[in-house]
């Protein structure tokens, strides 16, 4: 799945899914023409992130390069897993992109 070994748990599915609906959400506000004004980043900031602070652990791995390596090392480093989805969701039409779902991928367990 898009170079990112899984092992799906509820856990992981269930942020997944709340991941997907806040960024899909999002898109559709936006090819209608529409703001969400805000409503969205709360959720996501509230429960996407509390969620990364209980889980409490950063996997960087080094092994891989490129595009995929660095969007993983971005989204696992300690800061980068909280401030880069947050702040870019904050963004005016920056907000539309899937950030949230990235960093839940990126912070979910790896399959060995």
């Amino acid at each position: 799945m898009l170079g990112f070994n899984i092992k799906f748990s509820p856990e992981s599915l269930a942020m997944l899914v709340l991941s997907g609906a806040i960024d899909a959400t999002g898109i559709v506000l936006l090819f209608c023409g529409l703001d969400d004004f805000g409503l969205l980043d709360p959720v996501g900031i509230i429960f996407i992130n509390s969620w990364l602070i209980m889980k409490g652990k950063a996997k960087v791995e080094t092994r891989k390069g490129g595009a995929v390596g660095f969007l993983k090392k971005s989204f696992t480093h300690p800061w980068g897993k909280f401030a880069l989805p947050t702040l870019t969701e904050l963004v005016f039409y920056l907000g539309a992109l899937p950030m949230w779902t990235l960093s839940v991928l990126s912070n979910l367990d790896v399959e060995e």
